[in-house]
């Protein structure tokens, strides 16, 4: 019995063996993580520079307190409670966006953000907190607060974003969950203070969330990310998204061309994805 039985038990096994060692390795090609992180990337990257570009031009949240803040008529709109400029800081400025503000990035966005001031937006190192409230852009509600330091000699600002979320109800239901902590650096358009179409923000740091299908993941910044006020997207910069369970993916949003379009490598593989 043991003479017949080892050689079968032999054989059975090298076969075994030569089924499993035949078998391709499924290639991972799923591009959810990287997507999802770029929808929340490009808007909330986006919302402290626009807030930027309308304080700095406000008596309402600047030093100068014997001027009344101003009040926009147009889309957005932004405006403080004369009140609120007549008994110190803290100070609220309101941009609202009503139910159908098309923007200059070709955007449209509904809703408002609250920006509350400590102090002066042009003193030293002042913070801004961030509110969104009801907010949304082409269809997607963005949710979340972002806190703000800005140095005012070095053009530099800190930003960390909390209990951030991108998600949309109509037709299939999505939500993307979203945090960060980013340094800024305002490189270009600091001259023109009345124009924001020319300003030209750059990003390190990194971030965490949850994609639409419950994978978490990390990012870091390889090389820092450009968002232009003339854009509607991210135009520079790479990163690397690290979803649990899979292979460290690296985005590349281009040389500076304003386009819809990113690189996506895994491993051996290169996709070209369409940003939102």
């Amino acid at each position: 019995m043991k003479r017949i039985f080892l050689p079968a038990l032999f054989f059975s096994a090298v076969i075994a063996f030569s089924v499993i060692s035949c078998k391709k390795e499924t290639p991972d090609t799923d591009t959810t993580t990287a997507t999802d992180n770029s929808l929340c990337e490009g808007e909330f990257n986006r919302v402290m520079p626009a807030a930027n570009s309308i304080a700095i031009d406000d008596p309402g949240v600047n030093g100068n307190r014997m001027m009344p803040s101003s009040l926009s008529t147009g889309c957005p709109m932004d405006s403080i409670d004369p009140a609120d400029t007549l008994d110190g800081y803290p100070v609220t400025m309101y941009i609202k966006y009503g139910s159908n503000c098309q923007c200059p990035d070709g955007k449209t966005r509904s809703g408002t953000i609250r920006c509350v001031f400590d102090t002066a937006w042009d003193s030293n190192n002042p913070t801004m907190t961030m509110y969104l409230e009801n907010y949304y852009v082409n269809g997607v509600h963005f949710e979340g607060t972002l806190a703000i330091t800005k140095n005012t000699a070095t053009r530099t600002f800190t930003q960390t974003m909390t209990n951030g979320k991108c998600s949309k109800n109509s037709g299939t239901p999505w939500e993307i969950l979203y945090n960060c902590n980013r340094s800024m650096t305002w490189t270009a358009g600091y001259n023109t203070l009345n124009d924001p179409t020319d300003d030209v923000f750059t990003f390190t740091g990194n971030a965490d969330g949850t994609d639409r299908n419950g994978v978490t993941f990390r990012v870091n910044v390889i090389t820092p990310i450009e968002k232009r006020g003339n854009c509607r997207y991210i135009t520079k910069g790479i990163f690397e998204v690290i979803p649990d369970g899979k292979e460290t993916r690296t985005v590349d949003f281009g040389n500076g061309t304003c386009d819809n379009k990113a690189t996506l490598k895994i491993k051996n593989s290169t996709f070209t994805f369409t940003l939102l």
